[in-house]
């Protein structure tokens, strides 16, 4: 790759609609993963301590539900944010499949329980998700600014304290140079949950085949 196209592609990250919608992803993880945490925490507490008495049999019956059409909305994110095309969650049932052979194949999903972990682990993921974004724009952008902010705060990189313009405007240019390719870590990263997802959410037989999804099945809703 020669110089100018290393330099397009650093600075083009701006250009590509991709960036936002990954910026969009790691932005949401966290209050979503925070609400998956309470959602499941909460709900398999109640369900599980009062099945004695026949209660948490509803709470249960309830829940996992609820927790298919999370799996659906992260799928969903994985699809149009991330760009990513996940195969089916699971082989479809027959139309005239009882109640009871849709509960089973539903339990014996492997994706039932992949995506609860996937659902759990959206928590931590958001929480560092939330602290790279916001701590990688706060030091590129600060690097930017600092032309304007030095004249009224004191700016100290470590053992080096800007106190003059020229020097603002060095760690100004610095920060110009930078702030792409902390939005780079971010699509990297981005494009790594995507990954994941696809093994979390999707048939683990399409996954390993490689089959693509138009060569595949419909799910039944």
């Amino acid at each position: 790759m020669n110089n100018k196209n290393f330099l397009e592609t650093y600075f083009g990250v701006f250009a590509e609609p991709r960036t936002y919608l990954n910026f969009l992803y790691l932005i949401m993880s966290f209050p979503l993963g925070l609400a998956y945490f309470i959602f499941l925490v909460v709900g398999f507490s109640a369900g599980i301590s009062t099945v004695i008495i026949w209660v948490g049999f509803l709470i249960l019956a309830l829940i996992f539900p609820a927790v298919w059409l999370l799996i659906r909305f992260e799928r969903a994110q994985t699809i149009f944010l991330l760009g990513f095309d996940l195969p089916p969650m699971s082989t479809p049932v027959q139309p005239d499949a009882s109640l009871w052979s849709r509960i089973k194949a539903f339990l014996i999903n492997p994706v039932t329980w992949k995506g609860i972990l996937f659902l759990l682990i959206k928590f931590p993921f958001g929480v560092f998700a939330f602290t790279m974004v916001t701590t990688g724009l706060a030091v590129g952008l600060g690097f930017i600014l600092t032309p304007f902010i030095y004249p009224f705060a004191t700016v100290n990189l470590g053992s080096y304290v800007v106190d003059n313009l020229s020097e603002a405007l060095g760690v100004a240019i610095v920060g110009v140079m930078i702030i792409p390719g902390i939005v780079h870590i971010f699509n990297y990263f981005a494009q790594l949950a995507g990954r994941f997802s696809r093994y979390m959410l999707a048939d683990e037989k399409y996954v390993t085949t490689g089959t693509h999804p138009s060569a595949m099945p419909t799910e039944i809703e």
